[in-house]
């Protein structure tokens, strides 16, 4: 009996093993993206148990979830993702549910890919991720003002990111954000974009030589893409920066269908120095503290909204769009005015626009294609300025209401071709109120508003324009490719002027080898002159349009798979250039006898930004002129500069406990710009010992100011929550202390034109940003 209880607490004993043994446990985990709470896709989860012979594992889904039932409940749970570092856990209690958060290698997009293909021709074009400008020193985190880093971009002033492309001037390009214009890219010329830096995809920009459908401009093409809004859950962000906050919050609307929800963002920003410091606190920062100095009566202060409904369609989408901003300034005019009377008194300037759009994206089936876009937009500009010898102040209200339909039709009868149909097709309205002189432009060796003959004007401007254009693009082989195409422009404005031109473009591409890409293109470009030069009483109807011609050739190579080398040679001629006569009244004070001229070589190396490194190097020689063909002068164009070179580097620091850190640098140096000297001076009236003086000057742009030369750094913290992100990053511009020559100031009265003083530009100045992401 007693063999028999033992054989039986034996059986009992095998048998409560085995049911511990088979003990069946359910988990559910859900792995998420460290510092976002994005869910992570097809990450592999590892369940080990010191009981089990072999561990359990599977890989999550598209929401980052996986399930596991009849296990052992783990000891460890080991987490494995490409591009994650690899996480392990211990569970301190037995929950059937887990949410782990991984840490990305590589986090705030620094493995990044350009969307160079959505802009097929290479010829002239960069092509760079929103990322990569960001982490630009210098740029203050604005994208936008990262181009001028680029070779064959010229800044018109170290304040300023308006730019000279090639020798052109820098109302001679053409914006495209989204393919819809805007009423101006940058806040007060250059400070920043209008455009939100977190909304930035990328930006492709031709330096010349670009395709037909973005239609006539002497100079070139930036081209921003924003990036669609987040989809799969609400996200927000708020910035704080040193003269701007921020805020952005977008995601899905409705319920998914087939895989693919709406979406939507909203974003704005705005300036906070008005805020914080009076006109007078303001005014006070000026070290001189000149009583009879130009004073701030406004503190400087702009605006920007951006807010974009996607709407996925079956093969394709519909976006929604409104942009807009503002910039407001005032000043109290009192030094300037000794040189020029009637600028005294008050100059108040303010400008704003608004754009309201919708870009449909249909693609029908293997053969046919569409892309539209249909907007309006309005800008409105005040400018009040000094006055005349009765107390009368000048002034310039204006206002352009734009209606615009752009639609675009590609065909694809084989593979290899693809023939493009499209027009622009735009109605204007220009309500114009004013009482001014002439507006000054870059042929204005001295601009004197007491000279200027003074204009009264209140009527409204309307313009029609239709550019219909077809292109066509074939491999001819899988080495050569060829794309040709035709613009045809026509444009009708009150008073009578119009114009029709035909604008032909062709780029050649050859695959010389596996890693060498040979280009050239040619293309004949116009541009319709400035508003205020062709209206009738103040300008001249019968102007022509000014023209120029892009010949380009260049090479691509890619040295290695991190590497590549792009150099271009380019020629651009240009004829027909608006020239002003003051001496004579309308329609005689603006003819088209000026003509141009601007060559060079643009050499520009790129690293692969992967890796958490960013890195480019940009050189360029050029020559610009330009030559009045009345006075038979030739003289350097403003936005010359024989020589530019920008070397660009980020990488994060070493070590595992530098990880979220990382650091770029900027080196700019390039020649000084060109400016008129002042010789001399005289009374304006030769027999009043109290008239004012007049300044004699030397050569147009016949003196160069000196070589310029900075050094920016950037310094950045990452740090990451399970489901948020802050950033933390100080811009320190000019870290050399290096004072560029600015200008030459000869006094209020031009009393020191043998000696002026030296103005030079921004010194050492560090930028913070901190930037919150849930």
């Amino acid at each position: 009996m007693r063999t028999v209880a033992k054989t039986l607490a034996k059986i009992l004993s095998l048998f409560m093993l085995t049911v511990n043994t088979c003990y069946a446990d359910a988990i559910t985990l859900q792995v998420k993206q460290k510092g976002t709470g994005d869910p992570v896709a097809d990450a592999t989860v590892v369940l080990e148990n010191s009981d089990s012979d072999a561990p359990d594992y599977a890989q999550t889904d598209q929401t980052g979830s996986v399930s596991f039932s009849n296990i052992l409940y783990p000891e460890r749970i080991k987490v494995i993702a490409a591009g994650y570092e690899p996480s392990v856990n211990v569970p301190h209690d037995r929950k059937s549910k887990y949410t782990i958060f991984i840490t990305p290698q590589a986090f705030e997009g620094e493995v990044m890919e350009v969307s160079a293909s959505r802009i097929v021709e290479k010829t002239s074009k960069i092509s760079l991720s929103a990322q990569e400008l960001k982490k630009t020193p210098g740029a203050s985190g604005d994208p936008v003002k990262a181009l001028t880093t680029l070779p064959g971009v010229i800044e018109s002033g170290e304040y300023s990111s308006a730019v000279y492309l090639r020798g052109s001037n820098v109302d001679d390009n053409i914006f495209w954000i989204n393919r819809a214009p805007v009423g101006y890219i940058y806040h007060f010329g250059g400070l920043y974009s209008t455009i939100h830096p977190e909304l930035v995809e990328d930006i492709n920009i031709f330096l010349g030589g670009f395709p037909v459908e973005y239609g006539n401009a002497l100079g070139g093409v930036i081209d921003i893409k924003l990036r669609n809004p987040k989809n799969d859950r609400t996200h927000a962000y708020v910035d704080i920066s040193t003269i701007t906050s921020s805020f952005l919050l977008e995601g899905p609307v409705g319920s998914a269908e087939d895989g693919l929800r709406d979406s939507y963002f909203v974003a704005g920003r705005r300036s906070y120095i008005d805020v914080i410091l009076s006109p007078s606190k303001f005014n006070s920062l000026d070290p001189e503290d000149d009583p009879d100095a130009d004073k701030i009566t406004l503190v400087p202060r702009f605006y920007d909204f951006q807010s974009l409904y996607h709407h996925n369609l079956e093969k394709g989408y519909l976006d929604t769009y409104i942009f807009a901003a503002g910039d407001e300034i005032r000043l109290d005019i009192n030094a300037s005015s000794k040189a020029d009377p009637q600028l005294k008194g008050a100059l108040n300037s303010k400008i704003e626009y608004q754009t309201i759009g919708q870009t449909w994206r249909q693609v029908w089936n293997r053969k046919w294609d569409h892309i539209m876009t249909l907007a309006y937009y309005h800008v409105k500009s005040k400018l009040r300025y000094g006055q005349d010898d009765n107390g009368k102040p000048f002034f310039v209200d204006a206002e352009s209401h734009t209606y615009l339909w752009q639609p675009e039709l590609m065909y694809h009868p084989k593979k290899d071709t693809t023939i493009s149909f499209g027009a622009a097709a735009s109605y204007i309205e220009v309500p114009l109120n004013l009482y001014s002189g002439r507006f000054p432009t870059e042929n204005d060796i001295n601009y004197d508003v007491t000279l200027q003959k003074k204009y009264r004007l209140n009527k409204t401007l309307y313009v029609n324009s239709t550019e219909p254009y077809i292109k066509y693009r074939k491999n001819w082989t899988k080495r050569f490719t060829t794309s040709f195409g035709v613009n045809y422009s026509n444009v009708s404005i009150t008073d009578g002027y119009s114009h029709y031109e035909l604008s032909p473009r062709l780029s050649v591409e050859y695959q010389a080898t596996k890693a060498t890409l040979l280009t050239a293109s040619w293309g004949r470009y116009v541009q319709t002159p400035d508003a205020s030069q062709i209206i009738k009483v103040i300008g001249n109807p019968a102007l022509e349009v000014t023209e120029a011609e892009h010949r380009i050739i260049g090479v691509e190579h890619q040295i290695n798979p991190l590497y590549s080398i792009k150099t271009e040679f380019y020629h651009k001629p240009m004829k027909s250039l608006v020239v002003s006569i003051d001496e004579k009244t309308p329609p005689d004070n603006f003819d088209n006898e000026g003509t141009g001229v601007a060559y060079g070589i643009d050499v520009f190396i790129k690293r692969k930004p992967v890796d958490k490194r960013i890195g480019w190097l940009s050189a360029s020689w050029s020559k610009s002129e330009r030559t009045n063909e009345i006075t038979h002068v030739t003289r350097r164009f403003s936005g010359d500069q024989p020589w530019r070179f920008t070397a660009v580097w980020g990488q994060p620091f070493r070590g595992d406990s530098w990880k979220y850190w990382d650091w770029s640098m900027k080196m700019q140096l390039h020649s000084g710009s060109p400016y008129t000297p002042v010789t001399g001076r005289h009374r304006e009236d030769a027999t009043d010992p109290a008239s004012r003086w007049i300044p004699e000057f030397g050569a147009h742009n016949g003196s160069r100011l000196p070589t310029y030369y900075k050094i920016d750094l950037r310094i950045g913290r990452s740090y990451l929550f399970n489901a948020s992100k802050l950033v933390v990053y100080l811009d320190m511009q000019n870290i050399t202390f290096h004072q560029n020559v600015d200008s030459l100031d000869y006094g209020d009265e031009y009393e020191d034109f043998n000696n002026p003083t030296v103005v030079t530009g921004m010194g050492f100045f560090p930028f913070f940003g901190v930037a919150y992401e849930f």
